[in-house]
Protein backbone atom coordinates (compact mmCIF):
# COMPACT_ATOMS: atom_id res chain seq x y z
CA UNK A 1 0.00 0.00 0.00
CA UNK A 2 1.43 3.42 -0.89
CA UNK A 3 2.43 5.60 2.03
CA UNK A 4 -0.07 8.31 1.13
CA UNK A 5 -2.95 5.80 1.30
CA UNK A 6 -1.73 4.53 4.63
CA UNK A 7 -1.44 8.09 5.94
CA UNK A 8 -5.02 8.85 4.87
CA UNK A 9 -6.30 5.72 6.61
CA UNK A 10 -4.41 6.56 9.79
CA UNK A 11 -5.74 10.13 9.69
CA UNK A 12 -9.28 8.86 9.13
CA UNK A 13 -8.89 6.42 12.03
CA UNK A 14 -7.63 9.17 14.35
CA UNK A 15 -10.49 11.48 13.35
CA UNK A 16 -13.04 8.71 13.86
CA UNK A 17 -11.60 7.86 17.28
CA UNK A 18 -11.66 11.56 18.26
CA UNK A 19 -15.28 11.87 17.14
CA UNK A 20 -16.32 8.79 19.14
CA UNK A 21 -14.39 9.95 22.21
CA UNK A 22 -16.00 13.40 21.96
CA UNK A 23 -19.48 11.92 21.57
CA UNK A 24 -18.99 9.62 24.57
CA UNK A 25 -17.67 12.54 26.64
CA UNK A 26 -20.62 14.76 25.70
CA UNK A 27 -23.11 12.01 26.46
CA UNK A 28 -21.56 11.13 29.83
CA UNK A 29 -21.15 14.76 30.91
CA UNK A 30 -24.75 15.64 30.03
CA UNK A 31 -23.76 17.95 27.18
CA UNK A 32 -25.56 15.66 24.73
CA UNK A 33 -28.97 14.99 26.19
CA UNK A 34 -32.41 15.12 24.57
CA UNK A 35 -33.07 18.41 26.39
CA UNK A 36 -29.78 19.92 25.21
CA UNK A 37 -30.44 18.87 21.62
CA UNK A 38 -33.99 20.27 21.76
CA UNK A 39 -32.70 23.57 23.15
CA UNK A 40 -30.05 23.75 20.44
CA UNK A 41 -32.59 23.04 17.69
CA UNK A 42 -34.96 25.68 19.08
CA UNK A 43 -32.12 28.21 19.07
CA UNK A 44 -31.58 27.59 15.33
CA UNK A 45 -35.16 28.54 14.52
CA UNK A 46 -36.37 27.87 10.98
CA UNK A 47 -32.83 27.07 9.81
CA UNK A 48 -32.76 23.84 11.86
CA UNK A 49 -34.44 21.63 9.20
CA UNK A 50 -32.15 23.02 6.48
CA UNK A 51 -29.06 22.38 8.59
CA UNK A 52 -30.37 18.90 9.32
CA UNK A 53 -30.85 18.15 5.60
CA UNK A 54 -27.35 19.50 4.90
CA UNK A 55 -25.92 17.18 7.56
CA UNK A 56 -27.90 14.28 6.06
CA UNK A 57 -26.40 14.91 2.61
CA UNK A 58 -22.88 15.38 4.01
CA UNK A 59 -23.28 12.18 6.02
CA UNK A 60 -24.15 10.28 2.86
CA UNK A 61 -20.77 11.13 1.34
CA UNK A 62 -18.91 9.60 4.29
CA UNK A 63 -21.15 6.58 4.76
CA UNK A 64 -23.26 7.52 7.79
CA UNK A 65 -26.35 5.28 7.70
CA UNK A 66 -29.28 7.30 6.37
CA UNK A 67 -31.79 5.65 8.69
CA UNK A 68 -30.00 7.33 11.61
CA UNK A 69 -30.95 10.69 10.11
CA UNK A 70 -34.52 9.60 9.35
CA UNK A 71 -35.11 8.45 12.92
CA UNK A 72 -33.26 11.50 14.28
CA UNK A 73 -35.44 13.77 12.16
CA UNK A 74 -38.58 12.13 13.55
CA UNK A 75 -37.35 12.51 17.11
CA UNK A 76 -36.16 16.08 16.61
CA UNK A 77 -38.93 17.55 14.46
CA UNK A 78 -41.99 15.37 15.06
CA UNK A 79 -43.87 13.16 12.62
CA UNK A 80 -44.80 15.64 9.88
CA UNK A 81 -41.75 17.87 9.60
CA UNK A 82 -39.66 14.79 10.47
CA UNK A 83 -41.10 13.00 7.43
CA UNK A 84 -40.35 15.99 5.20
CA UNK A 85 -36.74 16.34 6.35
CA UNK A 86 -36.23 12.56 6.36
CA UNK A 87 -37.66 12.04 2.89
CA UNK A 88 -36.29 15.21 1.31
CA UNK A 89 -32.92 14.83 2.96
CA UNK A 90 -32.82 11.14 2.09
CA UNK A 91 -33.61 11.81 -1.54
CA UNK A 92 -30.91 14.46 -1.72
CA UNK A 93 -28.55 12.11 0.14
CA UNK A 94 -28.87 9.46 -2.57
CA UNK A 95 -28.86 11.93 -5.46
CA UNK A 96 -25.82 13.98 -4.40
CA UNK A 97 -23.30 11.06 -4.41
CA UNK A 98 -24.78 9.83 -7.71
CA UNK A 99 -24.37 13.24 -9.36
CA UNK A 100 -20.90 13.79 -7.87
CA UNK A 101 -19.70 10.38 -9.04
CA UNK A 102 -21.24 10.95 -12.46
CA UNK A 103 -19.40 14.28 -12.79
CA UNK A 104 -16.09 12.81 -11.63
CA UNK A 105 -16.16 9.54 -13.55
CA UNK A 106 -13.71 8.88 -16.32
CA UNK A 107 -15.00 8.80 -19.87
CA UNK A 108 -14.02 5.15 -20.20
CA UNK A 109 -15.28 3.99 -16.80
CA UNK A 110 -15.98 0.28 -16.72
CA UNK A 111 -19.48 -0.48 -15.33
CA UNK A 112 -19.55 -2.40 -12.07
CA UNK A 113 -20.02 -6.13 -12.45
CA UNK A 114 -20.79 -7.56 -8.99
CA UNK A 115 -19.62 -11.04 -8.08
CA UNK A 116 -22.71 -11.95 -6.07
CA UNK A 117 -25.17 -13.59 -8.45
CA UNK A 118 -28.26 -11.82 -7.06
CA UNK A 119 -26.67 -8.38 -7.12
CA UNK A 120 -25.27 -9.14 -10.58
CA UNK A 121 -28.78 -9.98 -11.77
CA UNK A 122 -30.12 -6.69 -10.41
CA UNK A 123 -27.31 -4.74 -12.08
CA UNK A 124 -27.89 -6.54 -15.37
CA UNK A 125 -31.48 -5.28 -15.34
CA UNK A 126 -30.38 -1.65 -14.88
CA UNK A 127 -29.78 -1.26 -18.60
CA UNK A 128 -33.10 -2.78 -19.70
CA UNK A 129 -35.40 -1.83 -16.77
CA UNK A 130 -33.74 1.15 -15.03
CA UNK A 131 -36.70 2.44 -13.01
CA UNK A 132 -37.78 -0.90 -11.57
CA UNK A 133 -34.18 -1.93 -10.90
CA UNK A 134 -33.48 1.21 -8.88
CA UNK A 135 -36.84 0.86 -7.14
CA UNK A 136 -36.08 -2.70 -6.00
CA UNK A 137 -32.49 -1.95 -4.99
CA UNK A 138 -33.52 1.14 -2.99
CA UNK A 139 -36.29 -0.81 -1.25
CA UNK A 140 -33.64 -3.29 -0.13
CA UNK A 141 -30.66 -1.07 0.74
CA UNK A 142 -32.42 2.29 1.32
CA UNK A 143 -29.88 5.14 1.60
CA UNK A 144 -26.75 3.18 0.69
CA UNK A 145 -24.15 5.56 -0.81
CA UNK A 146 -22.05 2.80 -2.43
CA UNK A 147 -25.14 1.88 -4.47
CA UNK A 148 -25.35 5.49 -5.64
CA UNK A 149 -21.69 5.42 -6.67
CA UNK A 150 -22.04 2.06 -8.41
CA UNK A 151 -25.12 3.14 -10.36
CA UNK A 152 -23.41 6.40 -11.35
CA UNK A 153 -20.93 4.51 -13.50
CA UNK A 154 -23.68 2.67 -15.37
CA UNK A 155 -25.54 4.17 -18.31
CA UNK A 156 -28.72 4.80 -16.29
CA UNK A 157 -30.25 8.22 -16.84
CA UNK A 158 -30.48 10.61 -13.90
CA UNK A 159 -34.25 10.90 -14.25
CA UNK A 160 -34.72 7.10 -14.00
CA UNK A 161 -32.41 6.94 -11.01
CA UNK A 162 -34.14 9.88 -9.28
CA UNK A 163 -37.66 8.58 -9.99
CA UNK A 164 -36.87 5.05 -8.79
CA UNK A 165 -35.22 6.39 -5.65
CA UNK A 166 -38.08 8.81 -4.94
CA UNK A 167 -40.76 6.15 -5.20
CA UNK A 168 -38.80 3.59 -3.17
CA UNK A 169 -37.79 5.91 -0.33
CA UNK A 170 -41.29 7.25 0.41
CA UNK A 171 -42.62 4.06 2.05
CA UNK A 172 -39.27 3.41 3.74
CA UNK A 173 -39.35 6.82 5.45
CA UNK A 174 -43.09 6.52 6.25
CA UNK A 175 -42.57 3.15 7.94
CA UNK A 176 -39.62 4.55 9.90
CA UNK A 177 -41.81 7.48 11.07
CA UNK A 178 -44.55 5.11 12.24
CA UNK A 179 -42.13 2.70 13.91
CA UNK A 180 -40.29 5.50 15.67
CA UNK A 181 -43.61 6.91 16.90
CA UNK A 182 -44.31 3.65 18.70
CA UNK A 183 -41.26 4.18 20.91
CA UNK A 184 -42.08 7.74 21.90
Amino acid sequence: MPKSRLAWRVLLGVLLAAFIAGAVYLWRSGGMSPTAVKTWLDSLGPAAPLIFVGAFVAGAFVGVPGMVFVVGGRLAFGPYLGFLVGYGGGLLAVLAPFIAARLLRRAVAEPMRPRNKYVARAFARVETHPFSSVLVMRLVVWFNAPLSYALAITEIRLRDYAAGSAVALAPVVAIAMIATGWFM
